[in-house]
């Protein structure tokens, strides 16, 4: 009843079905019945790796053959996976021809990643002019590929997604960067992961990330110690949502985010682990707090241990600046201690949300001045969620949820979920029973998973 039910169907949808798939398991479809033998070459993309094939000229018949199939026709989706072939090789000047004719066919998602070394090959071949002002692309999405600037005014129209993984290896890589994104005018998402690779210390980055329609950015780049300076400089007035990861940059610079909603911040923010921030260290004092009041308008935020060791050297320099619009809060790490928390919640007056997701130092949580109370749990603080806890000390764990339950006054759920541990339906109703008594909020649930 399956096959009749499938083979009701008409081809068109059969196509965009198989657009979904592998192009190998596409191709595999072709011996299921003659209607079947060659509905592959008509699927609107391809899905493909140069290793699958033995040989470059079997891969280049394959291609010639499914471009010469669907001659005249549009293509939604590329992606290719490329890489050195053990019995023959494709040349560069083949595959980025190959690229720049199924770009020309209308093309509107363009996926290429390039997996040998061979930079210098690919410098002056890659991103031809068809690609750099190509009036379909929507996403295009680029991986150890060399991009060398362009002497021509890049124009994408219609590209709303840019994603590009170790792309640029001179020195001239942020403006490469830069004339990409100044020539997307309805970009939405960016995703830049380790986009320049830097060899000379005394190299000055400075990286404009300028969009009026940016909606999303992820920035992670490679660790920069050493680097004379390297600076990111955001505006987007539109953006909702910023991740910051393995940016050892000296300067983040964000202006016109009034839009921000949700920040994942897994930086040290070029502060060497087990360094303190200084108090005489003006100027990283101006900058941290620049960067933070320049993120105040977000409601959701996420943050890793080395990030929140940061804030917590800042606190003891001055107070962190106040997130009013904060009303959900994420902190992952592998071992921490309660305060580091409790000095960022200071500054979370309207606090609703709090997710913990780690372990803590069990003689760290002895040390709770349980007298200091942040607003938040005493006025708006209304769910606690602490998963994947690792700790076994009974009493370290009671006493860690105790300190919530105790002092929040309108908490309505507290749930408590354990990693890697066996523990009894009896052993889960002894920790209820010593939990519950402690409430402030006497309405608040208690789940333990």
């Amino acid at each position: 009843m399956g096959c009749d039910t499938i083979c009701d169907l008409p081809d068109s949808l059969l196509t965009q079905i198989l657009l979904n798939l592998p192009t190998k398991d596409s191709v595999k479809t072709s011996v299921l019945s003659t209607r079947w033998r060659n509905l592959w070459l008509s699927v609107p993309g391809l899905d493909i790796a140069t290793y699958e094939f033995d040989f470059g000229e079997i891969f280049e018949r394959f291609m010639d053959r499914f471009m010469e199939f669907n001659h005249g026709s549009r293509l939604q989706n590329f992606r290719i996976w490329h890489q050195m072939i053990m019995y023959g090789t494709i040349h560069n000047l083949t595959l980025m021809e190959l690229i720049g004719k199924v770009v020309d066919r209308g093309l509107q998602h363009l996926d290429v990643t390039l997996n040998f070394c061979d930079r210098d090959g690919f410098r002056n071949d890659f991103m031809r002019h068809n690609i750099y002002k190509s009036k379909t692309l929507v996403s295009l999405k680029l991986a150890v590929v060399v991009l060398k600037k362009p002497e021509f005014v890049v124009s994408l129209p219609c590209l709303k997604i840019l994603h590009l993984r170790s792309v640029c290896y001179d020195y001239d890589g942020p403006l490469i960067v830069e004339k990409l994104i100044s020539g997307c005018p309805v970009l939405e998402d960016l995703e830049l992961i380790r986009p320049f690779h830097i060899y000379d210390e005394k190299d000055v980055m400075f990286l404009r990330v300028s969009s009026q329609t940016l909606k999303i950015c992820s920035l992670r780049f490679v660790n920069n110690r050493g680097v004379a300076d390297f600076t990111v400089e955001i505006d987007a007035p539109r953006l909702e949502y910023l991740s910051l990861s393995e940016s050892d940059s000296d300067r983040i610079v964000v202006k016109n985010l009034n839009s921000l909603l949700m920040v994942n911040i897994g930086t040290k923010y070029s502060f060497d682990y087990g360094s303190p921030l200084q108090p005489q260290d003006l100027r990283k004092r101006d900058l941290f707090y620049d960067f933070l009041t320049g993120i105040s308008s977000v409601r959701h935020m996420i943050l890793c241990q080395f990030t929140l060791e940061v804030l917590y050297s800042y606190s003891k320099v001055e107070p962190i600046p106040k997130l009013h619009n904060l009303y959900h809060l994420q902190l992952e790490f592998f071992c921490s201690s309660l305060q580091l928390e409790l000095a960022f919640l200071e500054s979370c007056p309207n606090l609703k949300i709090l997710s913990l997701l780690g372990s803590y130092d069990s003689k760290e949580l002895w040390k709770i001045d349980c007298t200091n109370v942040p607003r938040c749990l005493i006025s708006t603080l209304e769910y606690v969620e602490i998963k994947e806890w690792k700790m076994k000390d009974e009493t370290g764990i009671i006493k860690f949820v105790n300190y919530f339950l105790e002092n929040s006054a309108v908490l309505k759920k507290l749930t408590l979920s354990f990693k890697n541990l066996s523990i009894t339906k009896q052993e889960l109703e002894s920790y209820k029973k010593l939990l519950t008594p402690t409430k402030l909020s006497p309405t608040c649930e208690v789940i333990i998973d």
